[in-house]
């Protein structure tokens, strides 16, 4: 593989013997990528056109912190706000708000994640620990409340399987101050709430005092476009975990050589910190954000340019880096599909605005 992967520890077999019971454990694969991706032309700034941009219609949507933007098979777009499950056409165009406040059947409590799964909607009432299950057209099919969780995230469907993630915290007479473990469990369950398994378990570090929680490790967590492969961001620095949602097992991590940058705290920020004795961080976040364009994975990395664009860097399903580049847009990336890019922006004014790019540049 020429000396594309700097380094690349094989998979072997370690036996460990105690007492009478032989342990079988395999050394997962850790792909360490070099600075510099296969794209000879990485590092430009990517050329995307626009193809339009829709900002708030007065008596039917209003845009207020717009998130977890998809899109469906025949290219309708869905994204979140409060209180708000808005749907528009390929074109832009409004065509629905799915949303429906209270505790009634197909209705909502307050928060909710979503995810599409082919020609179904699924979301997922937090409040109510339901799981609404509607077609495209945002009529109700079934609804379910749950005997497990209630879950801390929705991360898609995995074989007609709901992807959730439970955490667990140390209980409050534990939390003395400092950095703590949290237990992330990913689990499986089936869409009518009747069983549920655990697929697989990782740790994040989260700061606990007795009056006070904030965050230190990131959670960034993406399913793939396989539907199977469970993309993992969980720690500060720049690494990447890959899990199999069938089996469980942890296929292989990757990461790249990057250089972190400085942190710049605000005074709000600044205060919290004095306040509660929070740690020192001297270095950002390495990984902002986990995207799939339905072939490639893009990682938001931490560094921006002079013109405050962000640099992206995109690997393929055995976690080689293929190229890097900066958005190009002001605005925050929401989601990259096929060939284009959805983005929020703003105007002078801070209203903001949805934006679909197409990609002049190929991706390679």
């Amino acid at each position: 593989m020429k000396n594309y992967l700097k380094v690349l520890k094989k998979t072997s077999l370690i036996i460990l013997v105690w007492g009478s019971v032989v342990f079988l454990a395999a050394a997962q694969e850790m792909i360490r990528n070099p600075r510099k991706p296969v794209n000879p032309n990485a590092g430009r700034i990517l050329k995307a056109e626009k193809i339009w941009q829709v900002g708030d219609r007065a008596g039917s949507y209003y845009f207020r912190y717009p998130h977890r933007l998809r899109v469906a098979p025949d290219g309708s777009i869905f994204i979140a706000d409060q209180e708000q499950l808005l749907k528009f056409s390929a074109g832009g165009q409004f065509l629905a708000n799915f949303y429906k406040k209270g505790q009634g059947p197909g209705e909502i409590a307050d928060y909710f994640s979503y995810h599409l799964y082919g020609e179904s909607l699924f979301v997922y009432d937090s409040v109510a620990n339901k799981v609404i299950h509607m077609n495209l057209e945002g009529q109700l099919i079934k609804e379910v409340k749950l005997e497990k969780g209630p879950y801390n995230g929705f991360y898609g469907v995995s074989g007609g399987l709901l992807v959730f993630v439970k955490m667990t915290y140390p209980p409050p007479e534990k939390r003395t101050g400092g950095l703590h473990d949290v237990i992330c469990s990913v689990r499986l369950l089936s869409p009518d709430g009747n069983e549920e398994k655990e697929a697989c378990v990782f740790k994040m570090k989260t700061f606990m005092a007795p009056q006070a929680m904030a965050s230190w490790d990131p959670l960034h967590v993406l399913l793939g476009p396989d539907g199977r492969k469970l993309y993992v961001n969980h720690a500060r620095n720049y690494l990447l975990e890959v899990f199999d949602l069938e089996t469980g097992r942890l296929l292989f991590s990757f990461n790249r050589d990057y250089s972190p940058v400085k942190y710049v705290a605000d005074p709000g920020r600044l205060e919290f910190m004095k306040r509660y004795n929070f740690p020192e961080i001297k270095y950002d976040i390495d990984i902002r954000g986990l995207f799939s364009d339905g072939k490639y994975i893009w990682v938001q990395t931490s560094t921006e340019s002079e013109e405050g664009y962000d640099l992206f860097d995109v690997f393929d399903d055995r976690g080689r880096f293929i190229d890097s580049f900066y958005s190009g847009l002001k605005g925050s990336v929401l989601a990259v599909y096929d060939n284009y890019i959805f983005a929020l922006e703003r105007d002078e004014k801070d209203n903001l605005f949805l934006g679909k790019y197409r990609l002049v540049d190929q991706i390679r």
